[in-house]
């Protein structure tokens, strides 16, 4: 329940943020970015389930397995976001000729 709060609260965060700064984020980057936090969980559950069953090996592939997708997925996004803001930048004025 916790966790939920806490993703809810980030992911509204996020919205509000993206808005304020006015960042256009496409519906396929938000799927890229709840994809991530999807992966994410699973490798942070499977990582501390393997733990407290004291299998540390285990542990530390699943959080592998599970936590490189996630920060794929991210980057992905995260790239794509920016090279779309970078094209947007309004040129700027050129100086007065006198």
């Amino acid at each position: 329940m916790i966790l939920g709060l806490i993703i809810g609260v980030g992911g509204w965060w996020l919205i509000g943020w993206t808005r304020s700064k006015k960042i256009r984020v496409a519906w396929y980057e938000w799927l890229l970015t709840a994809l991530a936090v999807g992966f994410a969980l699973l490798a942070i559950q499977n990582f501390s389930a393997s733990i407290a069953e004291l299998e540390p090996g285990a542990a530390w592939v699943l959080l592998a397995i599970f936590g490189v997708p996630a920060l794929i997925f991210e980057a992905i996004a995260m790239f794509l976001v920016w090279r779309r803001q970078k094209g947007v930048k309004a040129p700027t004025a050129a100086p007065a000729k006198a």
